[in-house]
């Protein structure tokens, strides 16, 4: 499960050691930039301070000062938008507070549906000059109060939003802003977690980015602020994505992705309460709180058994905010259902056993015909997790007793419909003793323990056999090209000169031709063995690229059974490092392999090849596969990646020709 990243709004200018100190030492994973504020290539060394997910807001200052027509506001920040597409960011928040005076309400739209067609305009442009792989967000509004320092909105964020529900269907995600000015506001219904009501409630199908939260009162001191940042971060990270798998309607839907804090540093003396960073780069309290807060365990450290014969879901953590919180105890529930309802047999409840999730002692029954009606709390000690609380209710009859020790998978009793229910199912709710969310009663998600664990980061969507073809250190681009026009119109070998590049993949068949493996300076077959073994291990020994072209013709083909191999994940990399692959389109003749070689090879030494899922492998935090032409696959490339390969940084490459694809391959 993809909980939501937790993200801060950078400073302006480029990045500064001490940024990046910060950002280390809060647990950052995602940063929000503004084009033209923040240079591109600090790109490369936020991802070194573990940063993988990017927001660039594109925010002029020229809607509110001028009428600015769509094609100048893209023409405005086509330079930076090239620049980040480039370094592999896609998402955009196009501008920002539209409801605002000074940011074009009145000047270059006159109303609220002005702006949605203005905005549906601009994403058109952007879409038309940098490629359908670009993400454009609706932007963030001006809240109702409390809000940061400035001008009160024209409309309010409401209307803005009913007047726009079309234009926003436009978007690829939707912004919104979130302030508060005490715990209780942060924690309200209508207050820090109206994100649910006005948003994922009201925009289902698209994922929602908080690109700005804070609390704005200037009297909180810092630490203060802290702890209710990591709060807020942990809630948000309870809102995942849905899915609906009945066998006639199999759906999904996003939810909350990211939210990110401002702000990390400003010169200006407004913002002063709020900065995470004092003027001589010493973090202030704030970040020591952030880097405190509390995380979601691993799914693969905490499974549950499925307790109900029928493995669907009715209804999801966090829905029907405003029925919870108007039927909850005092109000207790401001973050919607809190848990997940499973599915029973609707004719005949009473037939459908209900199973122990975990092995456990029952610690509290009761047989009620309000609330929860006859439901049961069962307590288990996980190791690596802690104490673990689950709720079973709406039972019809429950067959244990408190004290009594149960197992994993054990019947505890039948389902039913008893207490405040519509109809029969299982509610399952999750505590994990010292994780909070005091906005849902403490409440936690458990979908993420109940369903499937998620595929491991760039496993293999099929088996596929894989050569590489692995050059040595201080090869040039006549031995790459060599390589080249041996392999490619009969064989399509990977070319590269990476050994641990040469290495990856949980495949039963990877085949390394080392060439000239001594010039490693060690024994590489050893090398192999140690941190890759499996791999069939060539090595070829050539005194020139003609030999080498001479000796890959007679290369035979690779055996059909494997040699023995290792316990599953196969490949994993050794170490962290950096992967480029050019992937080349079905088609592509030994013309444009060369011209891969000739544009990139000296310089980057990137690995060439022409297999979607050969780009696609390795467990690692830096995947980008330069994609040359990707409508030659006949078909959305960037969601295949998506899709199979998700993290991986797409970036598509359109060439006319050979040549113009050496020169774009040279401005990487």
């Amino acid at each position: 499960m993809p909980f939501a990243k937790a993200g801060l709004l950078v400073g302006s200018g480029s990045v500064t050691e001490a940024d990046l100190a910060v950002i280390r030492q809060a647990r950052l994973e995602a940063l929000k930039l503004r084009a033209l504020v923040n240079p591109p290539s600090d790109i490369p060394l936020y991802r070194e301070a573990g940063i993988d997910t990017f927001l660039v807001q594109l925010l002029s200052p020229e809607p509110g000062a001028t009428p600015t027509s769509p094609q100048r506001f893209v023409d405005y920040f086509a330079p930076a938008v090239e620049g980040f597409v480039q370094a592999g960011v896609y998402n955009f928040e196009i501008h920002g507070e539209p409801n605002l005076a000074e940011r074009g309400y009145g000047v270059s739209w006159a109303n609220a549906a002005a702006f949605g067609e203005w905005f549906l305009r601009v994403v058109e442009r952007l879409k038309a000059t940098f490629g359908s792989q670009v993400r454009a967000g609706f932007p963030g509004l001006t809240p109702p109060p409390p809000r940061l320092t400035g001008a009160a909105p024209v409309v309010s964020q409401r209307e803005f939003l009913a007047a726009n529900s079309a234009a926003i269907q436009g978007a690829d995600f939707i912004c919104c802003h979130i302030y508060w000015s005490s715990a209780e506001g942060m924690r309200a219904w209508d207050g820090g977690m109206r994100f649910i009501h006005q948003y994922l409630e009201a925009f289902p199908k698209l994922p929602l980015v908080i690109s700005e939260f804070a609390n704005v009162h200037p009297a909180t001191y810092s630490k203060i602020k802290g702890d209710q940042y990591a709060e807020f971060y942990f809630t948000c990270s309870q809102y995942d994505e849905c899915f609906q798998d009945w066998p006639a309607n199999r759906v999904a839907w996003p939810r909350l992705q990211a939210a990110y804090a401002f702000l990390l540093r400003s010169p200006d003396p407004a913002y002063a309460p709020m900065v995470w960073m004092a003027a001589d780069g010493t973090p202030r309290p704030v970040v020591a709180s952030v880097a405190a807060r509390p995380r979601m365990p691993d799914p693969a450290a905490l499974r549950l058994t499925w307790p109900t014969e029928f493995r669907y879901y009715t209804q999801y953590y966090g829905e029907n905010q405003q029925r919870y919180y108007q039927t909850s105890w005092n109000h207790s529930l401001r973050g919607g259902h809190n848990g997940v309802d499973l599915h029973v047999h609707y004719q005949n409840p009473e037939s459908s056993p209900i199973r122990s999730c975990l092995d456990g002692v029952v610690v509290q029954k009761a047989l009620e015909d309000t609330g929860y009606g006859h439901h049961v709390y069962i307590e288990s000690l996980v190791e690596g997790v802690g104490r673990i609380t689950l709720l079973y209710a709406h039972m019809s009859r429950i067959s244990v007793e408190k004290g009594e020790q149960v197992k994993a998978g054990q019947v505890i009793g039948t389902a039913g419909m008893t207490g405040s229910t519509s109809g029969p199912h299982l509610h399952l709710s999750l505590k994990i003793e010292g994780l909070r969310v005091p906005a849902n009663g403490d409440h936690l998600n458990p979908r993420p323990y109940l369903d499937p664990l998620p595929r491991p980061r760039g496993h293999p969507r099929v088996q596929y056999a894989r050569t590489y073809v692995l050059l040595p250190p201080g090869a040039d681009d006549s031995w790459a090209q060599a390589v080249m026009n041996a392999t490619w119109e009969s064989r399509r070998f990977t070319i590269g000169g990476s050994a641990d590049d040469a290495g990856i993949g949980d495949l039963d068949l990877r085949r390394v031709i080392a060439v000239n493996p001594t010039a490693w300076g060690g024994d590489l077959r050893a090398f192999f063995e140690t941190y890759y073994p499996g791999i069939i291990y060539q090595p070829i020994t050539a005194d020139s690229p003609g030999a080498l072209r001479a000796a890959l013709a007679a290369i035979p083909d690779m055996p059909p059974q494997p040699p023995p191999q290792p316990p599953a994940p196969r490949g994993r990399p050794r170490v962290p490092y950096e992967r480029t692959y050019v992937l080349l389109p079905p088609g592509a003749d030994a013309r444009w392999a060369s011209a891969v070689i000739a544009g990139a090879w000296n310089r980057r030494r990137f690995t060439v090849g022409g297999s979607a899922d050969d780009a696609g492998i390795g467990d690692l935090d830096y995947r980008r596969v330069i994609a040359v032409n990707p409508a030659a696959w006949g078909g959305d490339l960037r969601a295949f990646f998506e899709t199979y390969y998700p993290g991986v940084i797409y970036t598509p490459l359109e060439a006319a020709t050979p040549q113009e694809l050496a020169e774009r391959l040279k401005q990487f």
